[in-house]
């Protein structure tokens, strides 16, 4: 009799296993729980740094662009011009751009048009090969998932304005801010000198010189 009461007592009740399985149970949801947080997180990282490499290649084709801008009119082929610089006509901005054309087949300098607008939620360049002329240029989209794309232009008297409608077509801005907002909220600010004839204002303007976004 002894011996069946002690071996009785050996065991585990109902309640005590009841209690293992919920505490093993606690255990097992906050082991998913922290996983499934460890992934989303590496998730938005890979998102994060991946718009940020995107936004960088952006940026740094834009400082090129603007690098290269000259103050050159282009010519129509019903014999009128367009400002060397332009903002409006559904474009963000519009310039004249010297350099290897975008399309060409040899390395041979050439007089570029340069637009930059935005088509619904993505930013597009369109680089026509010849400035002059009513040849329409080839599109790239640059990046997507775009709520607002706006711009900011600064004068050689150091004012800001947020159209360029020069008095002279040959004046080109000394610097164009772009702000772009995606469509989950996030603003990025962008600054560049436009035009090889503006480095000597890089110490006024340094922070557009980086082009950085912020």
């Amino acid at each position: 009799m002894a011996d069946s009461r002690t071996a009785v007592r050996n065991g585990f009740t109902l309640v005590e296993m009841l209690v293992a399985l919920f505490v093993f149970g606690l255990i097992s949801a906050a082991g998913v729980t922290l996983l499934r947080s460890t992934a989303d997180s590496q998730i938005q990282l890979r998102d994060r740094l991946g718009e940020r490499a995107t936004l960088s290649r952006l940026s740094n084709l834009i400082e090129a662009d603007l690098a290269q801008a000259v103050p050159r009119p282009a010519r129509l082929e019903g014999g009128s011009t367009r400002p060397a610089f332009e903002t409006g006509d559904g474009r963000l901005f519009t310039f004249s751009r010297i350099g290897v054309a975008p399309d060409a087949v040899t390395t041979q300098p050439s007089l570029a048009r340069i637009a930059y607008h935005l088509d619904g939620s993505r930013l597009i360049r369109s680089a026509a090969s010849h400035a002059d002329g009513s040849r329409s240029g080839s599109d790239a989209v640059l990046i997507e998932g775009l709520r607002q794309a706006t711009v900011r232009l600064r004068e050689p008297n150091g004012g800001w304005r947020n159209d360029w409608t020069a008095v002279d077509a040959d004046t080109l801005p000394r610097a164009l801010e772009i702000l772009l907002t995606t469509q989950d909220g996030r603003n990025y600010r962008m600054l560049y000198l436009v035009g090889a004839g503006n480095d000597q204002v890089k110490s006024e303007d340094e922070e557009a010189a980086s082009g950085q976004a912020i």
